[in-house]
């Protein structure tokens, strides 16, 4: 039950920055935008690792470990997204990320033993495709291929969000706050250099107190707390199980609208709801041997 109650949360957390990095952007560039959330989760998680009495490691083998998580995990992906969201809408956005579970399953069993690709999996993989379709509509494939590199930067977080699902339940051997704190401040270094270098933040306009606060919120949830909360979960749920939650991120962000914006919640969301908890459900759950 808790690691239930925390899949929801951090698919509410997810569901959320969209909204939030489109916001970010409007008066941040997006590698200072990434540059921002990153340095405000990797001070969060610094001091929780601290208050654990806890420390980051000092072998090489584990930071090898936390660069390729922090890259492929945060860096890059964050990077992208931002990116993508300056040319893309936020419902095709949802959609292209949703290759992310499809591409996890198919890999999943080639990576670990323990996982395999089955009927169920396969069935799984429809029904969440066929939920976000139905909860979008057809109207989100209007600008597929007017904005090729921002759909492209799209889809290539989605395969970065794979790949690190997919290495992180093989190779991540620390506890999640260590693994959390070390790969976002590997990342940390990293995109504060490059954003300081192509975006030259000291000598741009001050940015708006709404971005600045989205800025601040990306830091606090979708960073600090998820990316803590996400090296929980893959090793206790597996790389298939983990995946699914990039399909129930966009029908989050479908009801996070209707309470904060007043959307209204058509048929459309109730079906793909059911049909994306159906596809969770043949992935997540096998029936009881006879």
């Amino acid at each position: 039950m808790r690691n239930i109650l925390l899949w929801i949360l951090l698919a509410t957390i997810w569901g959320s920055s969209y909204l939030a990095i489109k916001i970010g952007v409007e008066s941040i560039n997006p590698l200072s935008l990434v540059a921002m959330r990153m340095s405000i989760g990797t001070i969060i998680l610094l001091v929780i690792l601290r208050a654990q009495s806890l420390s980051l490691p000092r072998d090489l083998a584990s930071w090898g470990v936390l660069t390729i998580s922090g890259l492929f995990g945060s860096i890059i992906p964050f990077s992208l997204i931002s990116f993508g969201e300056l040319h893309v809408e936020s419902r095709l956005a949802a959609l292209l990320m949703g290759i992310s579970p499809v591409v996890t399953i198919l890999l999943a069993p080639l990576a670990h033993k323990d996982e395999k690709l089955t009927k169920r999996s396969l069935i799984g993989i429809g029904f969440g495709i066929l939920g976000l379709l139905v909860l979008f509509g057809p109207a989100a494939l209007n600008g597929f291929g007017s904005h090729v590199m921002g759909q492209l930067a799209v889809l290539g977080a989605a395969l970065c969000y794979a790949f690190t699902t997919l290495y992180v339940r093989k190779y991540a051997n620390l506890p999640a706050v260590t693994m959390s704190a070390g790969s976002m401040l590997i990342g940390t270094i990293i995109i504060v250099i490059a954003a300081f270098i192509v975006d030259a933040p000291l000598s741009s306009d001050l940015p708006s107190l709404n971005s600045l606060s989205a800025a601040v919120y990306l830091g606090i949830f979708p960073t600090a707390l998820a990316t803590w909360i996400y090296f929980y979960l893959v090793p206790q749920l597996g790389a298939a199980r983990m995946s699914q939650i990039n399909f129930m991120v966009p029908i989050v962000g479908a009801l996070l609208g209707i309470v904060f914006l007043n959307e209204t919640f058509g048929l459309n969301a109730v079906i793909a709801l059911v049909m994306i908890l159906t596809a969770i459900y043949f992935v997540s759950f096998k029936p009881k041997a006879k």
